[in-house]
C-alpha cells in the first residue's frame, strides 16, 4: 500500500484526476481509486505535487496526439517519492524523490496522489529543487533542449525569437539560449509583462500590438533576423514576424494557441530559405539515448543553478477545477501552474 507523505498513514484508496468523458474541464472528476501495485517495469510514487500543460485542455476534447479509453487517468508531469518498485528495474530506491518525465501516457497518467509510471520516464532530480519545483522542468526544458540545441543547432551570438514570453515553455527556452550565449527576444501581449520578461533574462522585448513585430527583431538583431523561432501559438503571428527571419531560419511551432490556420508567409520564406517545424518532443523522448542526452543537460544545468522553474500558482487538489480554470484562461501567468497533494 501507498506510504502517504503528509499525514505517515496508510490507506487503501487515494484521490486522482480521471476524464469520464471528452467534453473538456467539465469531464473531469476527482476520484477514490484503489491503489494498484507496479507490474515489471514500472515505479509508483507517492505524489507530492503536478503541474498543468496545454496538452492536457486538448486531450480532454480528444483533440490531442493520442485518444484513451474513458474513464481515464491523464498527465505526465509529476513529482514526489518512491514508494514500490515493480521486476526488473534498477537505479531507483524506496524513499528516492523523482519526477516523471513526458510521455504518451495513456493507460496511466500522475494527476493525483500516486502514480504510476514505466521506470525509464522517471528521473531523480537535483537536490536543490522543491517538489512544485520539479514537476514543472521536464516538459518545458527538455522541448527546448531538443529544438534549440538537437535539431536547430543554436550558437553564440545569434537571435532566437520566443513567443508567448512568459509561459513556463518559453522562459525554459531563454534561459538555455541565454545559456549558449544567444540573443532572445520575447513577445507579449501586455506591456505590463515587459519589466518582469527583462528581469527574467530575456535580452529585449516586443509588445504584440504596440510594436512592429519584424521591424523589432530586425533592429534587436542588427538587421541579421531571428535564426530560430520558437512558438506555441501558431496562426496570424507568423505573418507578423516573417519580415523579420535571418537567413536559413527555422520555425519551431510546439503549439497551436492561435485555434485559427497558420498560413506560411511563402514570399518572406523564400527569401530566406526558411523552414517550418511542427515540433514535439514525443519524436525525440522515445529513444533511450536521445532521453538520457536531454535529461543530463537539464539536471546538470538545474543543479548549478543556471536554469531554475518557474512557478506561478500552486492549487491544493480540491481546486482542481480552477486551475484548470486558470490554464484555460492562458493569460496572465508567469510560469507553470502547479497542484499539491500534500
Amino acid at each position: 500500500m501507498l506510504f502517504c507523505v503528509s499525514c505517515k498513514r496508510r490507506f487503501r484508496k487515494l484521490k486522482a484526476l480521471r476524464l469520464h468523458e471528452y467534453i473538456g474541464i467539465d469531464g473531469i472528476s476527482l476520484d477514490d481509486l484503489e491503489i494498484p501495485e507496479p507490474a515489471a517495469g514500472e515505479i509508483r510514487i507517492a505524489v507530492e505535487a503536478f503541474s498543468l500543460n496545454y496538452g492536457d485542455l486538448e486531450l480532454f476534447e480528444n483533440k490531442y496526439m493520442f485518444s484513451m479509453q474513458l474513464p481515464a487517468r491523464f498527465g505526465d508531469e509529476c513529482a514526489g517519492i518512491v514508494d514500490a518498485i515493480g521486476e526488473d528495474v534498477s537505479g531507483f530506491s524506496i524513499g528516492d524523490r523523482v519526477s516523471s518525465l513526458p510521455w504518451m501516457n495513456d493507460g496511466y497518467g500522475v494527476d493525483g496522489e500516486f502514480a504510476i509510471v514505466p521506470a525509464e520516464f522517471v528521473a531523480h532530480y537535483p537536490d536543490n529543487l522543491s517538489a512544485y519545483e520539479a514537476c514543472c522542468i521536464w516538459v518545458a526544458y527538455l522541448t527546448a533542449y531538443y529544438a534549440l540545441f538537437e535539431v536547430g543547432a543554436l550558437e553564440s551570438g545569434e537571435t532566437i525569437l520566443i513567443t508567448a514570453g512568459t509561459s513556463s515553455a518559453a522562459l525554459a527556452a531563454m534561459e538555455l539560449a541565454r545559456q549558449r550565449g544567444a540573443n532572445t527576444i520575447a513577445t507579449s501581449r501586455s506591456a505590463n509583462n515587459r519589466e518582469f520578461l527583462l528581469e527574467a533574462g530575456y535580452s529585449h522585448v516586443i509588445v504584440q500590438g504596440e510594436d512592429c513585430m519584424a521591424d523589432k527583431m530586425l533592429e534587436y538583431s542588427g538587421d541579421k533576423g531571428a535564426r530560430i523561432i520558437y512558438d506555441p501559438i501558431g496562426g496570424k503571428i507568423v505573418q507578423e514576424y516573417a519580415g523579420g527571419l535571418a537567413q536559413n531560419a527555422e520555425i519551431f511551432l510546439y503549439g497551436g494557441i492561435d485555434p485559427g490556420p497558420t498560413i506560411l508567409p511563402e514570399i518572406e520564406m523564400t527569401q530566406k530559405a526558411a523552414c517550418l517545424r511542427p515540433f514535439s518532443l514525443y519524436n525525440h523522448i522515445y529513444d533511450p539515448q536521445s532521453r538520457k542526452r536531454g535529461v543530463e543537460y537539464v539536471s546538470n544545468a538545474l543543479a548549478k543553478k543556471s536554469v531554475h522553474a518557474f512557478v506561478d500558482t500552486v492549487y491544493p487538489l480540491v481546486e482542481f477545477r480552477q486551475a484548470f480554470e486558470h490554464q484555460v484562461r492562458a493569460s496572465g501567468r508567469r510560469g507553470k501552474l502547479v497542484i499539491s497533494t500534500t
